[in-house]
């Protein structure tokens, strides 16, 4: 059991390099098809056959996961109806198009948490006790680490005291308790973008295949100094702020839903630093005030840091 689980997780980190690799391949054999200049070259067409080898290899990576993981296979069969879907090739490409642009940014730093200089101070996004689903400031608690675009961003959700994040069966959205709870502002700001019309996934534990934004409904904010941070898949009809409108910390700009690429009710939060989930940089922000429950219930105070995966978190004010 214990050298299936070591081989589990070298998989996913090996599946997780290949995957960044993956987009730079397909965009490149796509470049290379749509311009012809580029396509005359002999040296990059001969570079064809690398590329494709790099995009079967994470292929070949993929599958084998899925099948020596019993619920990465239950995942995807039940997924497929979405895998197929042209929004999510067309966000794929997005991706791909973004992750590039970004690793080619002329002298360009990537921000890490030792050398990034927050311009703004930020609390966290939401009232009461939520709970780290994923996220952190290193690769092993990453949400996404190979996406640069989504490197440091979190997923925060609500947990009862047995640790479940929904009451009876979960099989509806207003079953979990995360689901219409208040989302609000990191910091004061001005409201970039907003969207409210999108659907909430209906079942949750699926990716809605009918789902036409990976975000949902969500808040673009602009803070001070050109960071922005970016609050998704939040409940259809919740926004309560428009584009251009003045918000302060602490005020509650939607409610947390199941739009989007939403498998179960959850806050997508993460600082960017351009107003583009795919053109933005992840910024690595700590947060500033905010409580941490510790194992055995006490409760450590911290006036700024990053939470962790499977933290339980809470603000003070």
């Amino acid at each position: 059991m214990v050298k299936s689980n070591s081989l589990l997780k070298t998989l996913r980190r090996i599946n997780e390099v290949l995957e960044g690799l993956f987009y730079a391949a397909i965009l490149f054999i796509l470049l290379l098809e749509l311009v012809p200049t580029l396509k005359a070259s002999p040296f990059l067409r001969l570079l064809v056959w690398p590329a494709a080898a790099v995009a079967l290899t994470w292929f070949v990576s993929r599958l084998a996961l899925i099948f020596l993981d019993r619920r990465q296979l239950y995942g995807t069969l039940i997924d497929l109806p979405t895998l197929l879907s042209p929004v999510v090739w067309a966000t794929i490409l997005a991706q791909a198009v973004g992750e590039t642009l970004n690793r080619l940014r002329p002298g360009k730093n990537l921000p890490t948490p030792a050398t990034y200089r927050p311009k703004g101070t930020y609390r966290l996004p939401f009232q009461g006790w939520w709970w780290v689903g994923n996220g952190g400031p290193d690769p092993e608690t990453s949400h996404s680490w190979e996406i640069l675009g989504q490197r440091f961003a979190y997923d925060f959700l609500i947990r009862d005291e047995e640790g479940k994040t929904h009451r009876g069966s979960g099989r509806r959205p207003e079953d979990y308790y995360a689901f219409g709870a208040p989302v609000c502002a990191p910091a004061d700001g001005v409201v970039v973008a907003v969207q409210n019309r999108h659907r909430d996934c209906p079942w949750p534990g699926l990716l809605d295949p009918l789902a036409w934004s990976i975000v949902g409904n969500y808040v673009l904010i602009r803070h001070e100094g050109g960071e922005y941070s970016l609050l998704a898949h939040l409940k259809r009809g919740s926004v309560r702020v428009r584009p251009g409108q003045w918000v302060r910390a602490g005020e509650v700009v939607g409610e947390c839903g199941n739009s989007g690429h939403s498998t179960e009710p959850h806050l997508h939060f993460q600082f960017l630093d351009r107003p583009n989930v795919f053109l933005g940089l992840s910024l690595p922000i700590p947060f500033s005030g905010f409580l941490r429950k510790k194992e055995d219930g006490a409760l450590e105070r911290v006036p700024l840091g990053f939470p962790v995966r499977g933290e339980e978190v809470a603000p003070m004010s």
